[in-house]
């Protein structure tokens, strides 16, 4: 099975709706992780959220459950510290949709 990529982290649907991918590394290797974080909405309130990527031995990256993809939500203290690991073209994106100021 093909590496799954962070905007295909769906779940779980009757709590979370992925918004935008702002940082995505890119597979796995057997060495090296590789991370993505998104903004999204938990039960309706924007958050960060965070997840390992996927190799092609294990696609679904971590956090996953009952093998789909997952996204880890992150407190909204985190927020405006992470804004410094956004690229500069997703930055105005990210905080619009986060109300953070820089």
């Amino acid at each position: 099975m093909a590496y799954i990529k962070p905007e295909q982290a769906r779940s779980p649907r009757e709590h979370w709706t992925l918004i935008q991918v702002l940082v995505d590394q890119g597979e796995s290797s057997e060495k090296e992780g590789r991370w993505s974080l998104a903004v999204g909405e938990w039960d309706g309130e924007r958050r960060l959220a965070v997840r390992w990527n996927g190799t092609k031995d294990r696609p679904a990256g971590n956090p996953q459950s009952r093998g789909m993809p997952t996204w880890f939500v992150l407190p909204p203290e985190f927020e405006e510290p992470l804004m410094s690991i956004v690229p500069p073209g997703k930055i105005a994106l990210a905080e619009a949709l986060l109300e953070v100021s820089s």
